[in-house]
C-alpha cells in the first residue's frame, strides 16, 4: 500500500484547516524570440512569480481568514506551503488577486483565492 504526500497551507501564520485543494506553480511571461529568416531563436527571460490557488470550505461560523478584505485592502500576506512527509517548505510573500465564492443546493459553500508572490522554491 502506498502512502502519498499532502501539502498544508498557512497564511500569515494561520494553518488553513478548512482547505480542500491547493495548486501552485512558478509562472513567467516568457516571450519567444523569432525572426523571419532564422525562425525560432530562443526566449527572452521574464520575472518569475509563485502562483497559488486554493479552495476552502466555509463552516457555519464563516471563513477562517478574511480573504476578501486582504484583497480589497492590498495586504501583503505570507504563505507557507509544507509537504507533510518530506518536510519541504516554500515560504513566499505576495498578494491575493482573486476571491471567488461558490454555493449551491446540495453543495458545501466554498471560498477560493488566488495568490501571486515571490518565486520561492520548495526546500
Amino acid at each position: 500500500m502506498a502512502i502519498y504526500n499532502q501539502i498544508y497551507l498557512s497564511i500569515d501564520g494561520l494553518k488553513l484547516a478548512e482547505n480542500t485543494t491547493i495548486e501552485t506553480s512558478l509562472d513567467a511571461d516568457i516571450q519567444d524570440v523569432m525572426t523571419i529568416v532564422d525562425g525560432w531563436k530562443g526566449i527572452t527571460p521574464a520575472p518569475t512569480t509563485r502562483t497559488v490557488t486554493a479552495s476552502n470550505v466555509v463552516p457555519l461560523t464563516g471563513a477562517e481568514y478574511p480573504f476578501e478584505q486582504a484583497m480589497k485592502e492590498n495586504w501583503e500576506v505570507e504563505l507557507l506551503l509544507e509537504e507533510g512527509n518530506t518536510g519541504k517548505k516554500c515560504m513566499t510573500r505576495g498578494y491575493i488577486t482573486n476571491v471567488p465564492r461558490s454555493a449551491g443546493v446540495g453543495q458545501t459553500t466554498t471560498i477560493n483565492f488566488t495568490f501571486k508572490g515571490f518565486p520561492s522554491l520548495f526546500e
